[in-house]
This record gives structure tokens, sequence and C-alpha cells, in this order.
């Protein structure tokens, strides 16, 4: 029975845990548009014209600095964080389980850190 649990707290805390952030995410962005819309409608009501409004947004709206490709960068980093915390949890819980399975995502984390070193130099040189 104890087996039972410690599995089924490190399945919800190794699912539940990238949802509960990727909802936080989403409901930010969700957050963020219904202010821009909520600007446009007090603006549409305050008599301006549609055209005046899509002027107005566009100067708001800071245009976005050139980003390096960091894609790769990013992506191995949040593998690696997952693996640990997934290591974590295989030490506090005592599942091997847990402990190979972070194992293979430190691995694989540490590839996408590479590959992105690679291209990065590649980038420089070309």
């Amino acid at each position: 029975m104890g087996d039972t649990v410690r599995l089924l707290a490190t399945l919800i805390l190794m699912v539940g845990g990238p949802l509960v952030l990727a909802l936080v995410v989403i409901m930010n962005r969700h957050n963020l548009a219904q202010k821009k819309y909520e600007k446009i409608e007090k603006a549409l009501e305050s008599g301006r014209s549609p055209e005046e409004v899509e002027r107005m947004m566009k100067i708001m709206e800071t245009p976005k600095p050139l980003r390096r490709n960091t894609g790769f960068f990013r992506a191995g980093f949040i593998v690696i964080g997952l693996s640990l915390a997934s290591l974590v949890v295989g030490l506090i819980i005592d599942v091997e389980a847990c402990l190979a399975s972070a194992g293979g995502g430190l691995v694989f984390g540490l590839a996408l850190v590479a590959v992105w070193y690679m291209m990065d130099r590649n980038s420089k040189t070309a």
C-alpha cells in the first residue's frame, strides 16, 4: 500500500507541476490580452475613431528587440530543471524510477545545450 501511495504522489508531482506552470503562463497571457482589449474599448467609447485607436495601440506596443537563437538553450535548461526536480522527488520518496528518469532527462537536457552551443558557434563564424 505504501509503494502505491508513493508512486501516485510521484506521478502527481511529475505531471501536475509542469501543468500548473503552463496554466499560469496561459492565464498571464490571457490577462494581458484582456487588458489590451479593455483599453481599446475605452478609447472607442470615448469617441476616438478606429484609425486613431489603431495608431495609439501601435505607439503603445513596444517592438520586441532582436533576440539570439536561444531556443535549444532554454529547452535544455528547462529539461535539466525538470530532471533535477525528478531527482529530488525520487530521493525524497525513495523511488528508483524517478532517479532513472532524472538521469535520462539530464543527459537529454545537456544534449540540447550542446546543440545550442554548436549552432551558436557556427552562426558566429558564418
